[in-house]
């Protein structure tokens, strides 16, 4: 059974020798939270949001329908395959790339079609906004989206609830090795090497399903749906 924020608090405390910094110990644990959300997808946080594309947007010089398309405001990022919308209940995934590929599209007026592409935009979140998805080809028509994200988790304020991290073991030992840290412990090297290794361990079977075959996939940009057109044409110099 997964251990209470306070009873993590309290276990760490005792193991680096300073009863007394429960205040400290609470704040490594909630900094060691926010790393792991920050650093890695874990399928328990994961959320799922539904909206529909604005087809009047043109957010940032892009063509009418491209967006924006406003996140929730915990979204950290998109989840791997995560993003589609239906059309008559037929699903579309969209391919995530990066605004610099973004940037290249066509985007003029008249050529918003189905959305394959998209790119989401995090710059609001230096002024206290949200991200923003933007969609290429243009969205033609108000369709149903979906996109699946991990998100920024909430700091523990509420020490009688449990983290959402499962793994306890871990959490105990990061936090006592960062209260080490502060307190000059010469134990610190050896519990940070441990609780580094109890944490590779858990990442190394956290997305492993007994059930699941592993799959080798090709870039959808590149290959997929017989639209060879998409590939470069190697026979004619610059392509």
């Amino acid at each position: 059974m997964a251990q209470t924020a306070a009873q993590i608090v309290n276990l760490a405390c005792q193991i680096a020798k300073c009863p007394a910094y429960t205040t400290q110990a609470l704040q490594f644990l909630n900094t060691v939270l926010q790393q792991l959300a920050q650093d890695y997808d874990f399928d328990v946080i994961r959320k799922t949001y539904d909206f529909n594309f604005n087809t009047s947007g043109s957010g940032l010089g892009y063509a009418v329908g491209s967006g924006p398309n406003p996140m929730p405001a915990d979204f950290l990022r998109a989840h791997k395959k995560g993003a589609f919308y239906k059309i008559s209940d037929v699903p579309y995934t969209m391919v995530g790339v990066e605004q610099s590929e973004f940037d290249q599209f066509v985007t003029q007026a008249g050529n918003a079609s189905y959305p394959s592409m998209f790119y989401v935009d995090v710059s609001p979140f230096s002024s206290g906004g949200v991200a923003n998805l933007y969609c290429w080809a243009p969205a033609s028509g108000a369709f149903p989206a979906t996109i699946r994200y991990n998100p920024q988790m909430p700091d523990i304020t509420d020490t009688s609830t449990t983290p959402w991290f499962p793994n306890s073991d871990y959490l105990i030992e990061a936090v006592a090795a960062r209260l080490m840290n502060i307190t000059n412990d010469d134990r610190l090297t050896t519990f940070r090497a441990m609780s580094e290794d109890t944490l590779t361990k858990y990442l190394k079977m956290k997305d492993d399903p007994e059930t699941a075959a592993k799959r080798v996939g090709l870039d959808p940009r590149m290959f997929g749906n017989s639209n060879w057109n998409r590939l470069p044409n190697t026979k004619r110099i610059g392509w």
